[in-house]
This record gives structure tokens, sequence and C-alpha cells, in this order.
């Protein structure tokens, strides 16, 4: 599968939820707290991806790459156009070249 880093035109937010107080009432409220922003590209996937997505998770997912990067771990959140995912699958490619890049299969936190 090539991967070409012009097609990288979106950025993204890679962060974690954080428990901070509601400024109205106190109450506490999880919020999306951005570490950092990396470049990336939208993926297809194929009906081959999605139909053995189907047994494992749910099928509504999307795919992106981004550069390798060892500071991007599965336990991390990606907010696109506010709208914030977790990860399903995390393939990182870890060789030691210089064009290297993981692809990160996501779905949407439907709860933080």
């Amino acid at each position: 599968m090539q991967i070409n880093p012009l097609e990288f035109t979106d950025r993204c937010e890679f962060g974690t939820y954080k428990t901070v107080p509601n400024p109205k009432n106190g109450n506490p409220v999880p919020t999306f707290t951005p570490k950092f922003s990396r470049w990336f590209g939208w993926r297809n996937q194929t009906f081959n991806q999605q139909y053995q997505l189907i047994g494992v998770t749910d099928t509504d997912t999307k795919q992106i790459a981004v550069r390798h990067d060892g500071a991007i771990t599965p336990d991390l959140r990606v907010r696109i156009k506010d709208v914030v995912y977790q990860f399903v699958l995390f393939s990182p490619d870890n060789r030691s070249m210089r064009e290297t890049f993981d692809l990160l299969t996501l779905k949407v936190v439907t709860k933080p």
C-alpha cells in the first residue's frame, strides 16, 4: 500500500479526556484536552477490511494515516473537526526507515 505524504491535507489533535469543573455549576465534566497535533490523510478501507471489522467492532469506522511518531499511543483520543475518536486498531510502522507511517482505525467516542 503506497502512502503519499502529499495527501496529508488535514490536521488532527491527539489528547486525552480530563475532568474539569463546569463554570456554571461546578459539576465535573469530561473535556478533551489536546496534547499535540499532526497532519494526516484519509485512507479508504477495502470491503475485506470492513467485513473483518464486523466481527470485531462497529462497522462505522474511519481510517487515517500519519507519519510514524512514538508519541502516538492507543490510549490517546483523536479530534478531527470537533469530533473525538478512539482507536479501534493501531498499526504503527516501527521500521528504521525515513518514510514510515502509522495506520489508525478510529470510531467516534460515544462516552468519554
